[in-house]
């Protein structure tokens, strides 16, 4: 069923008249086709795991009648062709070793970008809250506006780009609770002045549900984002982002994705607290880079085809 889908057979056709060394297979639909230049060419594949592709869905009923089991089959069937695996979060990596019995765990490259410096907005009330990119459900958007009718003291800007009945939903949401003064909806910016646009926030947010391992393990780069523009971040307990909010005491955490948790974790912030942890946000952010990340990664490529150092670029 994999290789009926246009797209797929011509990535594979592509790889295959490329000849590739080495075929960096970017999440697991790439790894048909990456078996087959390794059969074919003998190339090394790199499986770059950024979700845990077999729960990726799993809080929608249709995607686990539909597709989970096809993602699964796909994943088993070829994870083991791999020479390395990489994924984004030490959750992520356990599971895909206990999953598929792996000799070892998957090498972690954190999904961070290019370190750059802003200038944060100066600490004072009203305290402004974001959340930044895809707007979609299962984020734990609803809950945090949800929570706003009980922060008099804060304000939430909601930035990025969704499908416009959602993003409907969010602003008939937002005006049913007589927040609406409170709550601005923006526009996605150029990737390259998303670390700017955040800098103008307070506190950055992502309190997604943990019902499914996906999301107790994601590590989705708006964090990264939030810790470089100088934002405490506030993350749900109970998930890998959590750990790292706790190892770098840059934030916060709710006890669930539901309202009155983020509302009670928010309330109890002081503000001497919150200049804490912005200040241990900008400390954090040069070590959770990508400038610190991309060691590994060209450490891993090194063991299949070693460059000398004078010779590499970016």
């Amino acid at each position: 069923l994999h290789m009926l889908l246009p797209q797929h057979r011509a990535a594979r056709a592509a790889l295959l008249a490329l000849r590739p060394d080495i075929v960096h297979a970017n999440d697991w639909p790439a790894l048909v086709a990456a078996d087959a230049a390794k059969r074919e060419t003998g190339a090394r594949i790199v499986y770059d795991s950024h979700e845990l592709a077999s729960e990726e869905h799993a809080d929608n009923r249709l995607w686990r009648l539909v597709a989970q089991r096809h993602t699964r089959a796909i994943e088993a069937g070829f994870i083991h062709r791999a020479d390395a695996i990489i994924t984004v979060s030490d959750g992520i990596s356990r599971t895909l070793q206990d999953l598929y019995d792996l000799p070892e765990p998957p090498l972690v490259v954190r999904n961070a970008l290019a370190y750059r410096t802003v200038t944060p907005a100066p600490l004072a009330e009203p305290l402004r809250l974001l959340f930044h990119g895809i707007m979609k459900g299962g984020r734990g958007i609803e809950a945090l506006i949800g929570a706003m009718p009980v922060l008099p003291q804060f304000r939430l800007t909601l930035r990025g780009d969704g499908a416009p009945a959602y993003l409907a939903k969010l602003r008939a949401r937002v005006a049913e609770l007589g927040v609406g003064a409170r709550v601005a909806f923006e526009p996605a910016v150029p990737h390259d002045e998303v670390v700017a646009a955040a800098a103008s926030s307070h506190i950055g947010v992502f309190c997604a549900p943990i019902e499914t391992r996906h999301n107790r393990f994601a590590m989705p780069n708006k964090v990264y984002e939030y810790l470089m523009a100088g934002l405490a971040v506030l993350v749900t307990e109970g998930t890998d982002l959590a750990a790292l909010v706790q190892e770098h005491a840059c934030g916060l955490t709710a006890t669930a994705s539901t309202p009155e948790a983020i509302a009670t974790a928010l309330r109890a912030l002081s503000l001497s607290a919150l200049g804490e942890m912005r200040a241990n946000a900008l400390a954090a952010a040069p070590r959770l880079s990508w400038d610190e990340e991309r060691v590994r990664l060209i450490g891993l490529y090194d063991r299949f085809a070693p460059i000398d150092r004078a010779q590499r670029v970016g």
